[in-house]
């Protein structure tokens, strides 16, 4: 899971198990595979991908918007036909999608679960894991014989053995959600339904933001996240800093603006007073659950004013921090307006 501005090591126990399974052998065979694809999109040369996705004779995959071109963060690719078979290899892109009315054929998960995220329900039936965003299981994308595969910059270390595969994208980590919805429209050619997900949620955002500051008037909102290192105070360059300061207007206090372009400092249980912020919103989960408990068990933290008063939020790190798609930004956005706008 994504933790500020830094990026985490996920667990990955699900593929780790499917791993061992495999065995030394066929590892060897997927070398000797990937060596013979070598004439595939980027052929791991690190050069622009420019391979496009083979055309369909069903026409229904190619409806006259094709071919595009999309340009990313390895030159630009050109789709002949709309793929009918994407592998992606994060989180958000599954979300991407799904916003849209589309589905992957496979998707990575997050660190240290076992299935898709929760607040996705049934959508993803269907769809096959492919490892985690961390560790993608190169295995289970060669037999998915993908048409696409979408990936990040995050997968630096995985783009030479991955682009061999079938053409791929590699999009920006810190990338802006609506820049990727843009780009997920272009493939999918689901530009209107793009465009109704973008609107609905600004024009939501926009009135949340009125009624929030009609409720909040001056007072000030941080958002903190317990960690072993210390207390994580997050800024409007983090990207849910983001969708509460910019999209929902919420005031920050004054050590809270003075966080820079990195998104998050970090403070010793000591200097949380020194926030100074009227409400909290404390992200947790299971990953630092021992640090969370120790926090709020704190003298320290029992000793602010909006602890007393009742204004803190426990809300979950996972879903707040990992996803960054439009149906989980929805979410934050009504989560955050649901605690705020509540009777205290």
């Amino acid at each position: 899971m994504q933790t500020g501005t830094k990026r985490q090591a996920d667990g990955s126990s699900g593929y780790a198990a499917r791993k061992s399974r495999l065995g030394m052998g066929c590892m060897l065979v997927l070398v000797l595979i990937l060596t013979a694809c070598g004439g595939g999109a980027g052929a791991g040369s690190g050069k622009p991908s420019a391979a496009a996705a083979e055309t369909s004779s069903d026409a229904a995959s190619n409806t006259g918007a094709f071919p595009v071109t999309i340009k990313h963060m390895k030159g630009e690719l050109t789709l002949d036909a709309k793929p009918k078979k994407i592998a992606v290899l994060d989180v958000k892109f599954l979300d991407q999608m799904l916003a849209v009315g589309e589905k992957p054929a496979g998707s990575v998960i997050a660190g240290g679960s076992t299935d898709f995220p929760e607040y996705l329900g049934d959508q993803p039936n269907g769809v096959q894991v492919l490892g985690t965003r961390d560790e993608p299981n190169l295995e289970a994308i060669l037999a998915l014989e993908p048409d696409l595969i979408i990936m990040t910059d995050f997968q630096e270390k995985q783009y030479e053995s991955v682009s061999k595969i079938a053409p791929t994208l590699v999009l920006d980590f810190y990338e802006d959600w609506r820049d990727t919805l843009a780009a997920v429209a272009k493939i999918t050619d689901k530009p209107a339904e793009a465009e109704k997900v973008r609107t609905a949620y600004e024009d939501k955002a926009k009135a949340l933001k009125t009624k929030l500051a009609e409720k909040l008037g001056d007072e000030t909102t941080a958002l903190i996240r317990p960690r072993k290192e210390g207390i994580r105070v997050h800024g409007i360059e983090h990207r849910t800093g983001e969708i509460l300061y910019r999209d929902l207007g919420l005031n920050m206090p004054a050590l809270v603006r003075e966080v820079g372009e990195e998104g998050s400092i970090e403070i010793s249980m000591e200097k949380v007073p020194e926030i100074g912020a009227d409400r909290y919103f404390v992200l947790s989960d299971e990953l630092f659950a021992a640090e969370a408990e120790a926090m709020v068990n704190s003298p320290v933290w029992k000793s602010l004013e909006a602890v007393r008063d009742n204004r803190t939020y426990d809300v979950n790190s996972t879903l707040w921090i990992a996803y960054y798609g439009p149906l989980a930004i929805n979410l934050i956005a009504d989560q955050a307006s649901e605690a705020l706008l509540g009777t205290n």
